[in-house]
């Protein structure tokens, strides 16, 4: 019997869904994607315990289907026994007006907090904030919390207030990003730099616009999880979204790389094997 994990196809453009199956046949989720991608989750979670449902961030890309899940019966169609996230907190955000782009700012606040705070009455008995140095355990497979919101990275509020933790079964070890961008990627360097060697790594926020090189020369993977279409993985050097580095550098979003240079990156630092959701589901062993 191995521990297996499984990165689901994209239902939905742009998710993040992983599954992770133990020896004892108990479940950890990682995100789940939107609404639309639950059918696909429900079939490889397949009526198992889950014993640990792992929210990144408040994107609807992540987590959408989770609160609608919890909106519509409780998350009654899962048997969870836990939730664990770290959220900046909303009340606490909204009135601040010192960023460098106040609109996206409160796009960012506004697109999923607000409905992940209306449903947690839902799971209260089950919610689990966890913050940086925090271990998980679940059968055979434990869960380091190497970085955590704590707060003052304004210009990318949500992919910045990112979990990152590391996976690590008996056999392989996975490193998960979310969407950590640059400056968040910057801050987890400097705190957990140490810490950061892992077999496998899930691309921060898609493989574009994500931490630097040198945090994945530390994480140095043998293989990557790509959470991105076609499209994108396969994006042309500098694409039109990113063309425009003035307005970029106005928002404060500097350092913003498309995934042809992240592919880069990773050609020199010898990863061969790389795995893309828009390409289909793929299944690993750790």
């Amino acid at each position: 019997m191995n521990t297996e994990m499984y990165m689901l196809t994209e239902t939905s453009e742009f998710m993040m869904s992983f599954v992770i199956v133990t020896k004892k046949n108990n479940v950890i989720i990682v995100d789940g994607g939107r609404r639309e991608d639950m059918p696909l989750l429900k079939k490889y979670v397949a009526g198992r315990h889950v014993s640990a449902w792992i929210l990144t961030h408040a994107h609807s890309d992540h987590i959408d289907g989770f609160v609608h899940e919890m909106a519509k019966n409780g998350g009654a169609e899962f048997d969870i026994d836990a939730i664990y996230y770290n959220f900046p907190d909303y009340d606490e955000l909204i009135g601040v007006t010192a960023v460098p782009d106040l609109e996206y700012f409160r796009e960012e606040l506004n697109e999923m907090i607000p409905a992940f705070n209306a449903v947690k009455n839902k799971f209260a008995g089950k919610a689990r904030v966890v913050k940086k140095g925090d271990k998980i355990i679940v059968d055979e497979v434990t869960i380091d919390i190497l970085y955590s919101y704590t707060g003052g990275l304004y210009a990318n509020l949500m992919n910045d207030s990112s979990l990152v933790f590391r996976l690590s079964g008996e056999k392989k070890s996975v490193i998960f990003l979310g969407d950590l961008g640059p400056d968040g990627g910057d801050r987890l360097f400097r705190e957990s730099k140490d810490d950061l060697k892992a077999d496998y790594c899930q691309m921060a926020h898609h493989g574009h616009m994500n931490v630097s090189m040198e945090v994945y020369a530390e994480i140095m993977p043998e293989a990557c999880f790509w959470c991105a279409p076609k499209w994108l993985y396969e994006e042309a050097e500098i694409p039109d979204y990113l063309s425009d580095g003035e307005a970029l550098k106005k928002a404060g979003r500097i350092r913003m790389y498309g995934t042809a240079l992240t592919r880069k990156w990773m050609e020199l630092l010898g990863v061969k094997k790389h795995y893309v959701s828009g390409f289909g589901t793929c299944k690993v062993v750790i």
